[in-house]
């Protein structure tokens, strides 16, 4: 699957603001692959209708052994907060789009 199948997939249950897939060196998928849609909600609906299903492939490839995994990426705010401040001469260095307390 491509990014363009992933968001014309996506596409009947909203908005999709962008899709991301792994790919190997050679440039063949990974099996993983992101989408960013309008809102959490439409996130959500999403989640409930792919997660633990099987997707149709075409004749010749090989069926998938385990469902779909979906769920919210790791990271964002969360994970911001959870590591540690970069640090620059001692001092905490805040990430792009953070304010130093300073």
């Amino acid at each position: 699957m491509d990014e363009q199948e992933l968001e014309n997939m996506l596409k009947p249950f909203g908005h999709v603001i962008s899709t991301r897939i792994l790919r190997d060196a050679n440039g063949v998928s990974r099996g993983v692959g992101f989408a960013r849609m309008e809102s959490t909600e439409k996130c959500e609906v999403v989640i409930q209708h792919f997660n633990g299903k099987y997707l149709k492939t075409p004749p010749g490839i090989p069926a998938p052994s385990e469902p779909l995994l979906c769920k919210f990426a790791d990271g964002g705010q969360k994970k911001r907060q959870n590591q540690s401040k970069y640090t620059q001469n001692g001092r905490p260095w805040p990430r792009e789009g953070e304010v130093s307390p300073e």
